[in-house]
């Protein structure tokens, strides 16, 4: 038996103003520090149902750790909101699914939200996101991360009540998106539509919509680098990594994840730049596992950038994006990452994504993935 959870999604030119027209008194609104001190909460704000309360919680850092993420939470209790609304990236939407989880049950741990206990949620609220990034899906699935202080990892939350009950993909929102992270967060949509396709869980609906994914997302990245105010390119790759969302929410992230969350996690990596670092070398670790799914999704990319296999494809547009090629690149010294190599290792091993992922995979394995991922030449 098999389910596809997607929101409510509303998309297109002004759709925000669709929150208008929902029944809210009291609403909550997270974003991060960086989108504080520009105009998107208070757009957030104006498209409100008249005479709504609402309070902005704008100090998400990026990656934060549970004690910043749930540090407003007796504020919240106190303000009672009937919505929470998360406003920016990944963090920002991973960070209000959390806050309205325990708002939700005070009694919970958030270790508690997983798949396997029913929650009972949305007693008191319910919850809608508004991704001003373009890559992290978190909009459209019902994971979160957090960072675990101390640790150097990253842990993976799931439950499907933690699914939003809107998404709002408005092109509008990402169209001021640096070139830094419009790079990172598409980066982070192609590794989630290639690994849903590739994934142990995979089904009919999650092919779909990777398939779409990789057409949008790989069709129109490179047009938004260079013309990034481009609306009709910015939509296609806005809707294409939530398509890419959907499809690895009701699939699953494989080896790609596993290994970019340990390295992110130790060495503060963005997470698209680390997924993007993995994620040649893991298609071609898996090939032979999955040739004639991988050869399919390779005939979707642009003629210009295919190559005789998806991973040399993948290669070539992430580096037409001007993605780092290598850990070397992306900053990560060598007399950090050697002494940090098992621990690594370690890390990426207790990833679910080690479950799902098409092929499996020895600590030997995962060694030799960031070993190549770190210094394509040799170390």
């Amino acid at each position: 038996m098999w389910f596809f959870r997607s929101p409510e999604i509303v998309f297109g030119e002004d759709s925000l103003s669709f929150i208008s027209s929902l029944d809210m008194k009291k609403a909550v609104i997270v974003t991060d520090r960086h989108l504080l001190r520009t105009d998107l909460p208070g757009q957030v704000r104006r498209a409100l149902p008249q005479g709504t309360e609402s309070v902005v919680l704008g100090d998400v850092s990026e990656e934060p750790p549970l004690s910043e993420m749930t540090s407003h939470l007796e504020q919240i209790r106190e303000f009672s909101p009937d919505w929470f609304i998360a406003v920016g990236g990944g963090s920002a939407m991973d960070t209000t699914k959390i806050l309205f989880a325990l708002y939700e049950r005070p009694d919970l741990s958030v270790y508690d939200i997983t798949p396997l206990v029913k929650l009972g949620l949305r007693k008191k609220s319910r919850l809608l996101a508004v991704p001003t990034t373009s890559g992290t899906g978190a909009e459209c699935t019902w994971a979160a991360v957090l960072s675990v202080e101390g640790e150097g990892r990253k842990h993976e939350l799931a439950s499907p009540e933690i699914l939003p009950d809107y998404a709002i993909l408005d092109p509008a929102l990402v169209m001021s998106l640096p070139p830094e992270q419009t790079r990172n967060t598409a980066s982070d949509a192609l590794a989630h539509a290639v690994e849903a396709y590739g994934s142990a869980w995979r089904n009919p609906f999650s092919d779909a919509f990777a398939e779409k994914a990789m057409e949008l997302v790989s069709g129109s990245i490179i047009g938004v680098i260079s013309e990034p105010g481009n609306v009709d390119l910015r939509n296609r790759v806005h809707i294409g990594a939530s398509m890419a969302g959907l499809a690895f929410s009701n699939s699953q992230i494989g080896l790609v994840h596993a290994l970019g969350h340990a390295l992110g996690a130790r060495f503060h990596t963005p997470h698209g730049k680390a997924v993007a670092l993995f994620l040649p070398h893991v298609v071609e670790f898996n090939y032979a596992s999955c040739p004639e799914r991988y050869d399919r999704l390779n005939r979707i990319v642009p003629a210009e950038y295919r190559g005789a296999r998806l991973s040399t494809s993948l290669e070539n547009i992430l580096a037409a994006m001007g993605q780092a090629r290598c850990g070397r690149e992306a900053g990560i010294s060598e007399n950090e990452f050697l002494p940090n190599l098992d621990d690594l290792v370690s890390k990426a091993s207790e990833s679910t994504g080690m479950v799902t992922n098409p092929k499996d995979a020895s600590s030997a394995d995962l060694r030799s993935l960031l070993i190549k991922a770190y210094a394509e030449g040799g170390l």
